[in-house]
C-alpha cells in the first residue's frame, strides 16, 4: 500500500533535488520518493538497493580534488616522483 506524504523542505534541499530529479528525468516529488526508500533500511536491517550510491564520492580527502585531465595528469606525476624518490 502507498502512503502519500507532504513535506515542506528549504530552498538549500530543495534546489539540489529539483537539480538531480532533472538529470534523470524524474519529478521532484519521484526522486524525493527514491531517496526517502533507499534511506529507510529493510526489516533484516538492509538498505534497498542504490542507496549506496548516494555515498560514492563523499569521502574528505582533506584537500580539494579535480577531475580534469591535468590535473590527474599532475596528481599522477607527482605520486611516480614521490615513489622515485623513496627508492633512492
Amino acid at each position: 500500500m502507498d502512503h502519500k506524504l507532504t513535506v515542506t523542505v528549504p530552498e538549500e534541499v530543495y534546489q539540489p533535488l529539483v537539480e538531480e530529479a532533472l538529470r534523470h528525468d524524474r519529478t521532484p516529488e519521484e526522486e524525493a520518493s527514491l531517496r526517502l526508500q533507499r534511506s529507510v533500511p529493510r526489516r533484516n536491517g538492509e538498505r534497498k538497493p542504490g542507496a549506496l550510491e548516494e555515498l560514492f564520492g563523499s569521502v574528505s580527502l582533506g584537500h580539494p580534488t579535480d577531475m580534469n585531465n591535468e590535473s590527474i595528469d599532475r596528481d599522477i606525476a607527482r605520486t611516480i616522483a614521490d615513489n622515485h624518490e623513496d627508492h633512492d
